[in-house]
Order: C-alpha cells, then sequence, then structure tokens
C-alpha cells in the first residue's frame, strides 16, 4: 500500500464553512480563485490557513460561472480560454506570494476539469497557461485516463475521488444514481480502495468540503 496525499477544494465560501476543520486533515488544498467561488478575501484567509497547517496549496481556476458553482460547460476561444484560466490562476500566486505561501499546482474546477480530460484544446490551453507562468507548476489529472496527455513536458497529479461514483476509471456524470457519494461508511470504504489499486497510477485522493459526509469521513480517519 503506497501512501497517497489527501486532497480537498477549499476557499468555496460555502455557508457552512469546512474550511478550518478540513485543512488540519489534508495534503493538499484546491483553493477556489473567483471563478465558480471566492474573493481575495477568501483566498487569502484560505491560503494562511493552508501555510499554517503545511498544507500544499492549488489552483483551483474554473469557468466564470458561480451561478452554476462552475458544473456548466462553456464554448470558449483557445484565447478567451488562456485569458480566463491565466488570469485566475496568475493572480492567485500573486497572493500566494504577498502571503509568504508557494503555489505547487493547478487542478481544474468542476466542468473546466471534465473538458480538460476530453477536449484537447482546453487540455493544451491549461498546459499553455502553466507554461507561461511557471513550468515548475504540477497538473492535477483525472487517474486511469490511458494515454492522456503524451510527450507534454508538464508533471502530472493523478488523481481519483473518495467520494465520487464510477463505473471502471470513469466518474458518473453528477445527476446520475450513485455519482456522488453520500455515506461516510462508503467514503472510507472508496478511499481504502484506492489505496490498494496498482493497476494504475494514483497519486492524490480528493474528498470534496462541499459534501458533509466526506468531511465526516476525513475526522473519522484522522481519528483512527
Amino acid at each position: 500500500m503506497s501512501k497517497k496525499l489527501i486532497n480537498c477544494d477549499l476557499g468555496e465560501c460555502l455557508i457552512t464553512d469546512p474550511d478550518s476543520s478540513a485543512m488540519p486533515l489534508i495534503d493538499m488544498a484546491n483553493i477556489a480563485c473567483g471563478g465558480h467561488a471566492g474573493d481575495d478575501e477568501s483566498m487569502i484567509k484560505t491560503i494562511k490557513l493552508a501555510n499554517e497547517n503545511n498544507v500544499k496549496i492549488g489552483a483551483h481556476p474554473s469557468y466564470a460561472d458561480q451561478a452554476n458553482f462552475g458544473r456548466v460547460s462553456h464554448q470558449l476561444s483557445s484565447d478567451e480560454l488562456f485569458d480566463l484560466v491565466h488570469s485566475q490562476v496568475y493572480h492567485f500566486q500573486k497572493l500566494c506570494h504577498d502571503n509568504n505561501a508557494v503555489l505547487e499546482y493547478v487542478k481544474p474546477h468542476g466542468a473546466l476539469y471534465h473538458d480538460m480530460m476530453k477536449k484537447p484544446l482546453v487540455f493544451d490551453t491549461i498546459v499553455k497557461v502553466i507554461q507561461t507562468i511557471d513550468k515548475n507548476l504540477s497538473l492535477v489529472i483525472q487517474a486511469g485516463v490511458k494515454n492522456f496527455g503524451k510527450n507534454v513536458n508538464v508533471v502530472f497529479l493523478h488523481e481519483v475521488f473518495a467520494d465520487r461514483g464510477y463505473k471502471g476509471v470513469e466518474i458518473l456524470p453528477r445527476g446520475e444514481k450513485g455519482a456522488v457519494l453520500d455515506d461516510a461508511d462508503n467514503i472510507i470504504e472508496q478511499y481504502r480502495h484506492f489505496l490498494n489499486v496498482n493497476s494504475f497510477k494514483i497519486d492524490t485522493i480528493c474528498f470534496h468540503s462541499d459534501n458533509l459526509a466526506s468531511v465526516k469521513a476525513l475526522i473519522r480517519l484522522k481519528n483512527e
């Protein structure tokens, strides 16, 4: 059993804020950059919280669509998409620098993440953003997808989700039955399953902070 880093989407300005509870339990914080959620105040607050807990900091850019929490795909040109993602990641990196923190990776959010895995234009544009801002930034991608991003000079972090339903290596679309696991026991069971997967590379396992059962699962795992 090899160690997998735990990552969590934070800084999303949720009504019941899970950030202070979740941050001490994780290794990587994907911090909302203002596309689907967040503003300068929330970003700075979450950056500082991550620093205090020695948690790796990642930018979590999204389509500019807070009304739909970044979960609806948008049809943008490569230039429009570059400007959108670049502005979020560049500004977030500056906030990190201003608060004595280091940005280590990028993980797109929601529909942008899924589009990245399915549309070469989106993937290529996000890679271009990383190479323009900081070639040392890693990119979080969905684990188990064969021949993805070959011959690209970017370090990948291969990710699975403890609290999402799967069909093979594919994540079930939100809205389908079983797409979101809402029971802490099931989430812990799936987390442990992924710890023992050897058929494809897994670097990190995601727990969503907007899923109360995921936060409960993290707390239980920490207390074991």
